[in-house]
């Protein structure tokens, strides 16, 4: 079977190039571009090899039309940005790029207002390797469905974690977790940001991440409040026996806020060395007799803040 592969190339870049302009993100995956050509060349049956080869032309003829740059180094990246939103900001292009990562940490403390610091580095969350995968191959049953084995046998690209280091010359730090976190879709944008409470959550589990303790105090100090219904749900729902206790303190003794569910936090806490507020710092000889946990911020060891 002779295929003029320019010809079918040249004829199937207008749907192509109306499918970019149309797809609702700045930035797109190699996975996501070869997953549309996919559909749009399904009706003229072409052998599986055949594919791959069109993709090739179609990449490069897109690319020296300039609907689509590569996103350096493309080696790793394998995703390009669409033609229009070189102003796209980092986390979007994050957003576009891994379906399942979300921004968190610092970043989303930016993102609500709760922080005045503008960080250097781009804070995202993830699930971890292997659960990164797995998820990425029931999307990819989903959306190919009885085609799977057509698509795959294709050489076509799949979808698969890209290991982005920077973005426009802004820095990205991984967060992984076992299980995927609550975040929430901004309308009329691709971003993922943590909810509200996640985030009230992170800064007391990953404080480093978050511009340290006493940074993340003072925003519960000032923010906590307002919020309080919103971070108690979260913290109830996934928070930890240490996060409970934390927050529990934090909020009851320091931010001076009352709860039912305080009550019942309480009674998680427990001697031991390993319980400390900051879970990043040294143990400190101050304690709250209540919380049971060591007080090792420096600017919490008054003594109104302590029995």
């Amino acid at each position: 079977m002779n295929i003029d592969y320019n010809l079918i190339s040249e004829q199937l870049l207008g749907a192509m190039a109306e499918s970019l302009a149309s797809h609702n993100a700045p930035a797109i995956s190699s996975y996501e571009l070869a997953k549309q050509l996919y559909f749009h060349a399904q009706k003229r049956e072409l052998p599986p090899q055949a594919l791959k080869i069109v993709f090739k032309h179609i990449c490069d003829k897109l690319t020296k039309l300039s609907l689509l740059s590569e996103i350096d180094p493309f080696s790793v990246t394998k995703s390009y940005l669409l033609f229009g939103q070189s102003k796209a900001s980092p986390s979007e292009i994050m957003c576009s790029i891994d379906p399942f990562a979300y921004v968190s940490h610092l970043s989303a403390m930016e993102y609500y207002g709760l922080t005045d610091r503008f960080p250097s580095i781009l804070y995202l969350t993830r699930p971890s390797v292997t659960e990164w995968r797995n998820q990425a191959q029931l999307r990819m049953e989903h959306e190919f469905r009885e085609h799977q084995t057509y698509y795959f046998a294709s050489g076509l690209p799949k979808l698969r974690p890209a290991k982005i280091l920077r973005v426009n010359q802004t820095p990205i730090h991984f967060c992984e977790r076992s299980q995927l976190g609550a975040f929430r879709l901004i309308s009329g944008s691709n971003l993922r940001v943590s909810s509200i409470g996640r985030t009230f959550l992170d800064m007391i589990r990953e404080p480093s991440l978050c511009g340290g303790l006493q940074h993340a105090v003072d925003i519960y100090i000032q923010e906590a409040k307002k919020y309080l219904n919103l971070i108690i749900d979260e913290i109830e729902r996934h928070g930890s026996a240490i996060d409970k206790v934390r927050a529990g303190y934090l909020l009851s003794e320091v931010c001076h806020l009352n709860s039912p569910k305080f009550y019942e936090w309480e009674k998680l806490a427990q001697r031991g060395g390993s319980r400390k507020l900051d879970p990043e710092g040294e143990y400190a000889p101050y304690f709250s007799e209540k919380w049971k946990i060591s007080i090792n911020l420096p600017s919490l060891t008054a003594t109104e803040h302590n029995e």
